[in-house]
């Protein structure tokens, strides 16, 4: 089994990619390691209860898109050190280098490639904590 955080919160204002997510990772063996949020406002408002190890943000979103989350994320003490892996269809390097000071270790890209994402969520989570990843078989 690769290795995750326990509790990750996916934010995107699309709620079938929010289902989707959730579902392959309970098929995965992650039961319960998931919470999902419609908007950076409602992460920003359950920040306190979800706790997250890992946040897993959408870039494009109405009313509040990734970096403005991102920059309302840093205002808050609970915000400040979790670690972002942006979640979209394009991405720039020069946005993601930008980011990475603001706690962004990487992105993955839409359209989600389920097979890959577990593993690629292992990979990141596994830099950012300076170990080596473990490939699913």
């Amino acid at each position: 089994m690769v290795r995750l955080p326990e509790r990750i919160v996916y934010v995107d204002d699309e709620q079938d990619l929010r289902e989707i997510l959730r579902v392959t990772l309970e098929s995965f063996g992650y039961e319960g390691a998931l919470a999902t949020c419609g908007s950076g406002k409602e992460l920003l408002q359950r920040l306190r209860v979800l706790q997250p190890e890992l946040i897993l943000l959408d870039l494009k979103m109405p009313d509040m898109d990734g970096p403005a989350t991102i920059a309302q994320l840093k205002m808050h003490e609970m915000g400040r050190n979790i670690p972002i892996v942006f979640v979209t269809g394009s991405i720039k390097l020069e946005m993601l280098e930008r980011y990475k000071p603001l706690g962004v270790i990487g992105v993955i890209h839409k359209p989600l490639d389920l097979g890959a994402l577990t593993d690629n969520i292992s990979a990141l989570w596994c830099e950012y904590l300076g170990e080596e990843a473990v490939v699913a078989d």
